[in-house]
C-alpha cells in the first residue's frame, strides 16, 4: 500500500547520524499499521496529514457554497456577480492582512501549537455563523444598506452584505491554516523525506478534497446551499482535534517545532541581558514592528523573496481565469443549485487527477529530476494552455455556437493550471522552506501563505476592476481576459526561473536540517537533564 509505507518514518531515538540518514525506510516500509502507530513522529506526521485532509474536505463545501450564493438571484449578486466579484478579491487582501497580524501575535505569544488550534477554531465558529445568519435571513429584500461602488450608488439587501463577507473570509482562511499544518511536517522531515512523502500528503488532501466534490451535489440538496458551510464547519472541528494530537504527540517525544522557538528566544534574553536592553517584546507586536520584522526576514532569506513574486505571479494568473470562469459559468448555469453542483464536480476532477499524479508519478519524479528544473519547465504546461485558448476562441468560436462552448474553454484552461498547483508546485514550494529556519517555515511562510496569495488574486482583482470602470462590461469576458491570461502565464514564468537559482542544493539542504534537528535534540537532552537534576 502506498499511504502505509509513506509514514514509516524516524524512530525516536535521537543521534546526528538517525538525524542526517537518508536510509529511513530500508526495513521499516514494510511493517504494519498496527507497528507504525508505535512510531512518534509517524504518529504524528499521520495526524497532521489526516488534519489537512479534513481542512481540504471542508474547504470545498465552503467553495462550493459561497461560489453558488455568490451568484445566486435570491442571495446574492445575480446578472452583475462577475463585476462584483472582482470587487470582493479585492478586499481579500486586507482580510488576510488581518489574519496574518492575529497569527504572528499568537505565534509570538503562545507558540506555534496554540497558534494553529486557535486558528482552526476561530475559523469553524466563523464559517458555522455564516451559514446560520445566511439561512436565516434568506434573500429577503429588506434592511437594504445604501453602498457607493465605482461612483455608483446601490442598496444591498443583508443577504448580499452577509454573502459578500463570507466570500471574503471564505478567500482568507483556507491558506491561513494548511500553511501552519505544512509548518509542523517541514519541522520533523529532511529533505529526502520531504521529497518522497509530501505528494502522499498532499495526495490525502487531493483525496479529500475530491470526495467533497463529488458529495456536494447530493449533500447541498438536503441542506441547502448555506447549509454546506455548516458542513466545512464541522470538517474544521476534526482538523482542530487531530492537529492538537499532532503537536502533543511532538512534545512528548522531543521533536516539538517549538523547541527551536524556545532556543532562539533564550538566545535573544541572554543578549538583552548581556547588553541591559530593557525586554519590550510586548511592546513591539505592533503592525509597523511586525512588518518591519517581515522585511528583514526576507532580506536575509533572499529564496522567500522569490517565492513570494512567484506566488503573486501565479496567484494572479489563477484570478484572470476564475474571473472568467465565474463569468461564463453564470451564463451557461443559470440555476443555483446546479451551479454548486457543477463547481463541485469541476474541483473533484481537478483533485482527482491531481491525486493520480501526487501518488503515481511524483514520488518517482521528485526522486529522479532535481526541484530547481522541475520549477523551470513547470509554467510551460499553463503558458501552452493559454495559447491554445487564444487559438481556440478564434478559430473555433466562430464555428460553433453553443453557449457551453466558452465554459468549456475557460474549464479547460483553468482545470490544468489548479491541477499543476495541485499536484506538482504545491509539493515544490514546500520543499523549499525545510531546510530554512524557524522564522521562515513559521512566519515567512505564512507571509507568502496568506498575504501573497492573496494580494496575488487582490492586485489583479483591482486592475480587472479598473478595466471594468473603464471599459465596461466587455471586460469580464471575451479576448481582454484570455489576452491578459497569456501574458500572465508568461510572467509567472520568468519568475519560477528566478527561484530556481536562489534555491539550495541537496546536499546544503540536508546538510542544515541536520544541524538545525540535532541543535534542538540537544536542547530538548538538557531540559530533561536539568528536570531530572531538580526532582
Amino acid at each position: 500500500m502506498l499511504i502505509p509505507r509513506t509514514l514509516s518514518i524516524l524512530r525516536p531515538s535521537i543521534t546526528a547520524k538517525n538525524l542526517t540518514s537518508t536510509a529511513l525506510l530500508s526495513s521499516s516500509s514494510q511493517s504494519s499499521i498496527l507497528t507504525m502507530s508505535l512510531d512518534p513522529k509517524a504518529n504524528a506526521a499521520l495526524s497532521m496529514a489526516c488534519a489537512m485532509s479534513l481542512h481540504f474536505f471542508g474547504y470545498e463545501f465552503a467553495r462550493g457554497s459561497n461560489m453558488a450564493l455568490f451568484t445566486s438571484n435570491t442571495f446574492g449578486f445575480g446578472p452583475d456577480s462577475a463585476s462584483y466579484y472582482t470587487l470582493a478579491m479585492t478586499c481579500v487582501s486586507p482580510m488576510s492582512m488581518v489574519l496574518l497580524l492575529g497569527y504572528g501575535r499568537l505565534l509570538d505569544a503562545k507558540g506555534p501549537k496554540r497558534a494553529l488550534v486557535t486558528s482552526i477554531g476561530f475559523c469553524m465558529v466563523i464559517l458555522a455563523l455564516f451559514g446560520v445568519a445566511i439561512s436565516t435571513i434568506g434573500g429577503q429584500y429588506y434592511d437594504t444598506i445604501p453602498i457607493v461602488l465605482l461612483g455608483n450608488d446601490t442598496n444591498w439587501t443583508m443577504s448580499r452584505l452577509l454573502v459578500w463577507a463570507s466570500f471574503v473570509f471564505q478567500n482568507s482562511y483556507a491558506h491561513l491554516l494548511y500553511a501552519q499544518m505544512w509548518s509542523f511536517l517541514g519541522s520533523i522531515f529532511t529533505p529526502s523525506q520531504a521529497g518522497t512523502y509530501y505528494s502522499y500528503v498532499a495526495g490525502l488532501s487531493s483525496i479529500a478534497s475530491m470526495i467533497a466534490g463529488a458529495s456536494v451535489s447530493t449533500i447541498v440538496t438536503w441542506s441547502g446551499v448555506p447549509g454546506l458551510l455548516g458542513v466545512a464547519s464541522l470538517s474544521l472541528f476534526g482538523a482542530l482535534v487531530l492537529a492538537s494530537r499532532a503537536y502533543s504527540i511532538s512534545e512528548k517525544n522531543g521533536f516539538d517545532p517549538s523547541l527551536e522557538m524556545v532556543q532562539k528566544s533564550q538566545k535573544k534574553k541572554k543578549s538583552r541581558q548581556n547588553s541591559n536592553e530593557k525586554d519590550d517584546t510586548l511592546n513591539k507586536r505592533d503592525l509597523l514592528h511586525q512588518v518591519q520584522e517581515g522585511a528583514d526576514l526576507f532580506r536575509r532569506v533572499p529564496v522567500l523573496a522569490a517565492l513570494f513574486f512567484e506566488t503573486i505571479t501565479f496567484q494572479s494568473l489563477c484570478t484572470v481565469l476564475n474571473t472568467s470562469l465565474v463569468t461564463q459559468l453564470k451564463n451557461a448555469v443559470p440555476n443555483d443549485q446546479s451551479r454548486a453542483a457543477w463547481t463541485g464536480r469541476f474541483y473533484g476532477a481537478t483533485n482527482g487527477l491531481s491525486t493520480l499524479f501526487q501518488f503515481l508519478i511524483m514520488p518517482a519524479l521528485s526522486q529522479r529530476v532535481d526541484p530547481k528544473s522541475l520549477w523551470k519547465w513547470m509554467p510551460l504546461i499553463p503558458a501552452l494552455c493559454a495559447i491554445f485558448q487564444v487559438l481556440s476562441r478564434s478559430v473555433v468560436m466562430g464555428a460553433l455556437s453553443s453557449p457551453m462552448l466558452p465554459l468549456y474553454l475557460v474549464a479547460f484552461s483553468f482545470f490544468t493550471a489548479k491541477t499543476m498547483d495541485y499536484s506538482l508546485r504545491n509539493v515544490l514550494a514546500e520543499l523549499v522552506y525545510v531546510p530554512l529556519d524557524f522564522d521562515s517555515r513559521y512566519m515567512g511562510k505564512e507571509i507568502i501563505a496568506v498575504f501573497a496569495n492573496r494580494f496575488g488574486k487582490s492586485g489583479m482583482a483591482v486592475i480587472l476592476s479598473g478595466l471594468q470602470f473603464l471599459l465596461g462590461a466587455s471586460s469580464g469576458n471575451g479576448k481582454l481576459l484570455i489576452g491578459m491570461a497569456l501574458f500572465v502565464s508568461l510572467g509567472w514564468w520568468v519568475s519560477c526561473i528566478s527561484l530556481s537559482s536562489r534555491l539550495m542544493n541537496q546536499d546544503d539542504a540536508e546538510r542544515a536540517v541536520g544541524n538545525r534537528l540535532n541543535d534542538a535534540a540537544g536542547k530538548d537532552e538538557r531540559n530533561n537533564g536539568k528536570q531530572k537534576k531538580d526532582s
